[in-house]
């Protein structure tokens, strides 16, 4: 799909280009946009190739960013940025930060977009760039990337959840959310936009603090994870619960019992067709990459100590997940010396 005859294309630096920010680079591109990509650990084989996206939703295609980089520093400096869209992992408390990372992109007219999965990861951002619009998203996208470059994704499910952080954002910011919504439509995807992001953030989390850190542990996907006894279904249920308590606790509407029966009902569906899905924390496990413990179950637990909610399985994950997550750090600093 082109640009219409005399507006101009929009520019969209993509900050994270592994699986599901190769589709969402498709979609744009789709849409008429113009895409610099920062590529990092797989940055020589997008150069040399560019990416192979085999997929259900879109056939068998290849493709290129009009402009790949390892850093946000080497951008073209003749190209404002309409959005910046972050499909990394989240990691809080890292350094160099991520408001660092994407410093040499920012302009005063940039809208932020937050793709990333976990809680309570928007207020750094804010922070450091508290005039810029900031879109916070929830993304359903079961997209793996097999080798550097090259991405399935086997289901037609594509939606991206988006909203303004804070909710109560400015007129600007709520048409930016809007424009969002319509690039992704426009290249293929589904969108909605949320008028208070944090509750889609903590319906994802009922998946997210569950399945992430035990798919993690067990070395599973979720459709076999159910298998494998009959405490199987009670643990997740249990952590959805406790989830489910905390976010009452806290005054995020909607997140309930219900809820959580239709999140569940997905992985209850790959159990019987034996069709398990490797969920992201698991991927990252089995690749020897980091994952997201801090941003979805760290920030989980301590949000549940601040409010005074008991979360005795949720935090039994987060250290059993923090031991595998420093484990793995000790690992790359000895591979490295």
């Amino acid at each position: 799909m082109s640009v219409k005859a005399g507006k101009k294309a929009v520019d969209i630096l993509l900050f994270g280009a592994g699986s599901i920010g190769a589709v969402y680079l498709y979609q744009f591109q789709r849409a008429g946009c113009r895409v610099t990509a920062v590529c990092r650990s797989n940055y020589d084989a997008v150069k040399r190739d560019g990416f192979t996206l085999i997929s259900k939703r879109f056939g068998n295609v290849q493709f290129r960013p009009e402009s790949v980089v390892r850093k946000a520093e080497d951008c073209p400096k003749d190209v404002t940025y309409d959005f910046i869209f972050v499909a990394s992992k989240s990691f809080p408390g890292s350094k160099p930060s991520l408001t660092d990372m994407l410093r040499p992109a920012m302009r005063p007219e940039t809208t932020i977009v937050l793709a990333q999965n976990g809680i309570a990861i928007e207020d750094e951002i804010a922070h450091v760039y508290p005039h810029n619009p900031l879109l916070s998203c929830a993304v359903y996208m079961p997209a793996t990337q097999t080798d550097q470059g090259v991405i399935h994704y086997p289901e037609m499910l594509n939606l991206l959840e988006i909203g303004t952080f804070p909710a109560h954002a400015p007129a600007s910011h709520k048409a930016a959310a809007a424009r969002l919504a319509e690039l992704v439509i426009a290249g293929g995807g589904q969108a909605e936009v949320h008028e208070d992001i944090q509750i889609a953030r903590w319906s994802k989390l009922l998946l997210n603090g569950s399945w992430n850190p035990i798919c993690a542990l067990s070395m599973c996907t979720d459709g076999d994870f159910l298998g494998t006894s009959s405490h199987a279904y009670d643990l997740v249920w249990s952590v959805m619960l406790e989830i489910i308590a905390l976010a009452r606790k806290i005054g995020v509407p909607n997140i309930d019992e219900k809820v959580a029966e239709q999140k569940l009902a997905i992985a209850k569906r790959r159990a019987e067709t034996g069709q398990g899905r490797a969920i992201s924390m698991l991927q990252d496990v089995q690749q020897g990459r980091l994952f997201e413990v801090e941003a979805i179950v760290g920030n989980t637990v301590r949000l549940g100590r601040q409010h005074g909610v008991k979360m005795p399985l949720t935090e039994a994950l987060y250290a059993l997940t923090k031991g595998r997550f420093d484990a793995m750090v000790r690992d790359q600093a000895a591979s490295k010396r």
